[in-house]
This record gives C-alpha cells, structure tokens and sequence, in this order.
C-alpha cells in the first residue's frame, strides 16, 4: 500500500514543499497498534492499546484483539507473534 509517511518522531514527511509517499504498510500496522479506541474520529472503535499491555501477561485475548482489529482494517495477518521483545506482524492489506 501506498501513502504518506511520516518520519521516526511522526511528523509528516516533506521534501521540497511536497509530501512524500512510499510504502506504508507496516506505518499503517503500527498505527493501529499504538492507537486506542476512540482517538480515530472516523471509526472510535479502531485501535489496539498496545501500551496498556506493555509489562503485562501475553495472553490469548490480546492476540484475539489484535487478529480483530487487524482484520477489521482490511489486514490480513500471515504471522501474529507477541512475545516479551515485540510483536511480529507479517501480512498484507487486502486488495
């Protein structure tokens, strides 16, 4: 998928007064990771709280969540790994 990026700190990237698009496929699946519901206008139920996880138990139910709402935004999750270090997503958007 192809959009506008935006840089390691969020801001939007611009160069020479224009922004830039490239590949956004994992900015989308990070987004919608680190978002908690009711921060997207559009759709109050988009989002997986990621942070209110962090130092807690793994359990199924947060794989659940996220396998929902991954599906919900059109994702379609090859690997779903959550362990201690991080979360491992591959997939792609559906067409």
């Amino acid at each position: 998928m192809k959009d506008i990026t935006v840089t390691t700190e969020y801001d939007l990237e611009v160069v020479g007064g224009d922004f830039v698009t490239n590949e956004s496929t994992a900015q989308h699946v990070e987004f919608l990771l680190l978002s908690k519901q009711g921060e997207w206008k559009e759709s109050p139920i988009t989002g997986c709280n990621i942070q209110q996880a962090q130092n807690g138990s793994i359990t199924r139910a947060l794989d659940r969540h996220i396998r929902i709402q991954l599906e919900a935004d059109g994702f379609s999750a090859e690997v779903l790994q959550i362990t201690e270090k991080g979360i491992n997503v591959k997939g792609k958007y559906k067409q």
